[in-house]
């Protein structure tokens, strides 16, 4: 999420009026959510007429295979593995429809596949089921804030923290709730989408927009190593590299980069981070900063987290590049987020495990800023 405000000096330490100064996007808020991993098994088959138990309570055969279907499906989901997890999930919702530790399993399996209105169901029904199932709530609530329903994120994350204070996720579900209440309230953030979306979103960010000139084009990017960076791949620095030249394809030119191989030589510098508090929010996976002056923005950095901010969601490249195509967007000058699902500019991260691609929104959004149609972006 965005934090800050277009501030106070620029470059040259001279006083300046307006949005120049430096600006910091703390940004990607990533929608919470949790496997349920505790599941205590019989050690053996009870005898004819018999029943097992499980935590001291009588259950039957059908039940002790869903949950062994269910303990089975985890380690499949925290490797991205989730039509197989689906499928195992799924059996086990008919073994044993009443156990709500399965439900919610078979609800994150589903909305990594895109299946979020099945999803939705499933997770609702754990809640229903076992309403002291944390990971539940959380997770429904992280379901909601990745489909857009605001004020239904809100109210379900609230009700997480009220009801389990002391949970180890707690403090993020908090920092989460207090950086989309933050933007609700300057404006850069709406509730709830009305009517059908524009062909643009600009007006929608509320006028948080900057725009490098045409002067600084191309832009010069370093991208630091990530060897030895906890988490990082080889193959995200291709990730990145591609995310910037689908910027630039989408602006149609308007906006063009240039990779170098010394930060002194760059005025667009990204790292990697293999420690979530190495972020402002411990709940967000990439941060931007960007300074300006007079004559638009100078110079900018990205930050992108390399390790997961819950096992449940690993950072695969699909992942990773939603996240640089979003903090790229930042860096070039898009302030605030929507709250449409399709937009990189959406201001959260999806469960599903979908290559990301630039959409027509975005497309016509960064080339109406650069045509200088932005309205006061210049």
């Amino acid at each position: 999420m965005q934090k800050g405000s277009f501030a106070v000096q620029d470059p040259e330490r001279k006083k300046v009026k307006g949005r120049q100064g430096k600006t910091t996007f703390c940004l990607l808020l990533a929608p919470l959510c949790s496997l349920a991993l505790s599941f205590s098994l019989p050690s053996s088959v009870p005898a004819q007429g018999q029943y097992y138990l499980i935590n001291g309570k009588p259950a039957s055969k059908e039940t002790v295979d869903a949950y062994r279907l269910s303990q089975e499906s985890v380690p499949l989901l925290q490797a991205n593995r989730n039509e197989e997890a689906v499928n195992k999930l799924t059996e086990a919702a008919r073994l044993a429809p009443d156990v709500a530790e399965v439900h919610n399993n078979l609800g994150l399996g589903l909305a990594k596949l895109g299946r979020t209105d099945e999803a939705q169901a499933e997770l609702e029904q754990a809640v229903s089921l076992k309403p002291d199932l944390a990971v539940a709530l959380m997770s429904l609530g992280g379901l909601y804030q990745s489909q857009g329903k605001v004020q239904k994120s809100l109210d379900t994350y609230t009700a997480f923290v009220n009801r389990f204070p002391t949970h180890p996720d707690a403090p993020k579900v908090k920092a989460i709730v207090a950086g989309m209440r933050k933007e609700i309230a300057e404006g850069t953030l709406a509730v709830e989408s009305v009517g059908a979306p524009a062909d643009n979103y600009l007006k929608e960010l509320r006028g948080q927009l900057l725009s490098w000139p045409a002067s600084r084009m191309p832009i010069k990017v370093y991208v630091a190593p990530g060897t030895g960076v906890n988490g990082f791949k080889p193959s995200f620095d291709r990730v990145l590299r591609n995310s910037f030249n689908e910027w630039s394809e989408a602006s149609q030119g308007l906006v063009t980069f240039q990779f170098v191989d010394k930060p002194a030589d760059a005025n667009l510098t990204c790292t990697w981070l293999g420690d979530a508090g190495s972020l402002r929010n411990r709940a967000e996976a990439g941060e931007t900063n960007i300074s300006a002056d007079s004559k638009g923005i100078c110079q900018g950095s990205i930050k992108l987290l390399t390790v997961p901010l819950m096992p449940a969601l690993p950072v695969t490249e699909n992942f990773l590049k939603q996240t640089c195509l979003h903090e790229i967007g930042h860096a070039l000058g898009f302030g605030g987020h929507t709250n449409n699902p399709a937009d990189v500019m959406f201001f959260t991260v999806r469960f599903i495990d979908k290559e990301p691609q630039l959409g027509l929104r975005d497309s016509r959004s960064i080339q109406m800023l650069y045509q200088g149609q932005a309205g006061t972006t210049r």
